[in-house]
């Protein structure tokens, strides 16, 4: 998968989930992101590549759930992190079943 590739995927699995995406470096983010929630990646790092014609690239990603700081959010934290928790799972799960994805590794919430 190149990076192309794992941008289109992860723009898929977290759209259908109410999360705009953007990507980039992390200093960028607050001046980057337009509305919540949003889905942040870091700039993903290559760590291996497979394969000289038809290859694979594998990469260690860093992908952030970011909500709006606001009144309910204050007030009530764990019903903000109980949706992000689950989007996240339904996030990976999304995320396993597309085509080009060959594992999920490592991965902490």
């Amino acid at each position: 998968m190149n990076r192309s590739s794992l941008f289109t995927a992860l723009r898929s699995a977290v759209e259908p989930l109410g999360y705009s995406f953007a990507s980039g470096d992390p200093t960028s983010a607050a001046t980057t992101i337009r509305n919540y929630p949003t889905a942040w990646l870091d700039t993903p790092i290559a760590t291996a590549v497979e394969g000289l014609n038809e290859g694979s690239i594998s990469y260690r990603i860093s992908l952030r759930l970011l909500h709006r700081a606001d009144r309910e959010t204050v007030l009530n934290p764990e019903t903000v992190w109980e949706k992000t928790e689950l989007d996240a799972i339904n996030l990976l799960h999304a995320l396993s079943i597309t085509s080009g994805v060959i594992a999920l590794d490592n991965v902490k919430l």
